[in-house]
């Protein structure tokens, strides 16, 4: 008779033991990410539905069952800003960038915020993250573009806003800032043609031919600054800036019947500068006679 060896009866039966062990924990494992994945998504949801305090909920339910989802302290964190929680929206951006550190998307929320919080070099420096880790991503370009105006950095603003038009010509937001950017350092030529294409891309924007107007007016383009205030009235009869601009401008033309009818215009609508412009007409005319 064969003699039985306990020990080894034993050893296989722990094993099977084990296996068994380890295809229950294996189950459960996928019903608890199963489980972090639903409240992921019901935050997704709520956040959608603009029920931030809900979505705050749902995304600690996720975190305490996956304590290192970079995705829930993100959306915690956008909810967190949008109540003006702005310290704790801070934190959770923090904890998301920890336990993800290529996440775009926390790089451009924390950049937001730190833009509306007026902290421009913090911005930048998270917008710069977006684009080291991505060098083709026109919305990180522009948004460093645009804190750096702020700054008065008119130059490097200028160069993020043409590398936004680079990847994206019809980002119209990106024609327009560049305009406004080469107005300030008086490069009115440049301003002046992104102004056009921003109107190209956006007709009616009254901004846009009215700073193109302006543009125009210091190129010695009269007649062309003089369109595009006559524009901007089309669309707004109450423009008291456009009805001084234009009157200067027809005054520099020695329009002065349409020039005084402009300014009288900007006068009732209480533009600060049109009396001292109709005083100078005046003046002019008694200086002639």
């Amino acid at each position: 008779m064969k003699k039985v060896d306990k020990n080894k009866s034993l050893v296989v039966r722990n094993q099977g033991m084990v296996n068994f062990t380890n295809l229950q924990l294996g189950i459960t494992d996928k019903f608890i990410k199963r489980e972090a994945t639903d409240w992921l998504e019901k935050a997704k949801s709520y956040l959608q539905e603009n029920a931030y305090p809900e979505t705050i909920d749902a995304c600690n339910k996720a975190i305490e069952i996956t304590p290192k989802d970079a995705a829930a302290y993100r959306i915690c964190g956008i909810a967190k800003m949008l109540l003006g929680d702005h310290a704790d929206a801070l934190e959770d951006f923090e904890l998301a960038i920890q336990y993800e550190p290529t996440d775009i998307e926390t790089y451009l929320e924390r950049g937001f915020l730190y833009y509306d919080l007026k902290d421009y070099e913090l911005a930048i420096a998270d917008f710069s993250s977006v684009i080291e880790i991505d060098d083709q991503h026109a919305q990180a370009f522009f948004s460093r573009g645009y804190a750096y105006y702020d700054l008065r950095k008119f130059e490097e603003a200028i160069d993020d806003f043409s590398k936004t038009i680079d990847l994206d010509s019809s980002h119209v937001e990106a024609w327009y800032n560049r305009g406004f950017a080469r107005f300030d350092i008086r490069n009115y030529r440049g301003a002046a043609a992104d102004f056009t294409e921003s109107i190209k891309l956006r007709p009616n924007d009254i901004n846009a031919y009215a700073n193109r107007g302006e543009a125009r007016y210091h190129l010695g383009h009269l007649r062309g600054a003089i369109a595009d205030f006559t524009e901007v009235i089309k669309m707004d009869e109450e423009a008291a800036n456009a009805y001084y601009n234009r009157g200067v401008a027809q005054s520099d033309l020695l329009n002065e019947f349409e020039a005084k009818k402009d300014l009288e215009m900007a006068l009732s609508l209480n533009h600060p500068g049109a009396r001292e412009a109709l005083d100078k007409i005046l003046l002019n005319k008694d200086r002639r006679f």
